[in-house]
């Protein structure tokens, strides 16, 4: 994403955005949204290509979890499954618990996206 870590430090300040660090550059990190606390969405997730595999995105995908407690929905927009590169970041939130949905259009790359949904629920205790 372009301006990658200029759009993460503006959200930050408004408390909308995570990341993770590594030495002296972001690894990653992930844009949040959703004003309806039932209704929330991860808007964004990258992991640079040079800390990909080393749980990155698990420890985002983990902060919203966090961030967004039971009973909601969680949505995001991901690579559809036409797109080699997007298979990580699929299993990934398959993973969690997220499942495919509708496709939603084109991303700039020119592949597919698909939304993945989480519905979490209270369980009785």
């Amino acid at each position: 994403m372009p301006d990658f870590e200029i759009t993460l430090r503006r959200n930050i300040d408004r408390r909308s955005a995570w990341c993770v660090a590594a030495h002296d550059a972001v690894a990653g990190g992930m844009l949040l949204g959703g004003a309806d606390p039932a209704d929330r969405w991860i808007r964004w997730l990258a992991v640079r290509r040079s800390h990909r595999g080393r749980g990155v995105g698990a420890a985002l995908v983990e902060q919203a979890l966090v961030l967004f407690p039971p009973p909601c929905t969680i949505r995001l927009d991901t690579f559809g499954d036409d797109s080699a590169e997007g298979a990580a970041a699929r299993r990934l939130y398959l993973r969690y618990g997220f499942e495919p949905g509708e496709m939603v259009g084109q991303g700039p790359e020119g592949g597919s996206r698909q939304r993945f949904v989480l519905t979490r629920r209270w369980l009785p205790g």
